[in-house]
C-alpha cells in the first residue's frame, strides 16, 4: 500500500502522560494535555484543530487574491476554540486589500467553503468575522 499524502502519528512521551509526541507528515510537535486548572504549556489537540482551520483558511484567501489579481497583504487568520455544547470555533480573517462589495461577498463565500470548514461544520459551529481594510 502506498504511503498516504497526509498522515499523523501520536505516541505517548515518557513522563506523566500529559505529552503526546505527534508527527504530521514528518513534522514533529508536542501536544500537551493542559493541567486541570492551568493554561497549556504548548500545543493542545484543540489548538491543532484550530491551526488546521486557520492554515486552510489562509491558503484559500491567498488563492482567492491571486485568482482575482488583488494585492493583499498581512493576511492573518485567528482561530480560537470555545468548548460547547455546541463547541464553537471563532475565526477572524484579517487582510489589507482593496475589495469592492462583490469581491468581499465572494471572499466570504470562499472562507465559508474551505476544505477544513466543510469537514468541521457538521460537528461544531464556526463563527467567522472578516476584517478587510483598504491598504495604506
Amino acid at each position: 500500500m502506498d504511503k498516504p499524502a497526509v498522515w499523523a502519528r501520536g505516541r505517548l512521551a515518557d513522563g506523566d502522560g500529559r505529552v503526546v509526541c505527534v508527527d504530521v507528515n514528518g513534522l514533529s510537535v508536542d501536544c500537551t494535555v493542559p493541567a486541570e486548572h492551568g493554561e497549556p504549556d504548548g500545543a493542545t489537540s484543540y489548538g491543532l484543530l484550530a491551526a488546521a482551520l486557520s492554515s486552510c483558511t489562509a491558503m484559500s484567501v491567498r488563492t482567492f487574491l491571486q485568482r482575482f489579481g488583488v494585492d493583499g497583504s498581512g493576511v492573518e487568520v485567528d482561530v480560537s476554540f470555545e468548548p460547547g455544547p455546541p463547541p464553537v470555533l471563532h475565526r477572524r480573517v484579517g487582510l489589507a486589500a482593496d475589495l469592492d462589495t462583490d469581491h468581499r461577498a465572494q471572499l466570504a463565500a470562499v472562507v465559508d467553503s474551505t476544505p477544513v470548514t466543510i469537514l468541521l461544520r457538521d460537528a461544531l459551529v464556526i463563527v467567522t468575522r472578516l476584517d478587510v481594510t483598504a491598504p495604506h
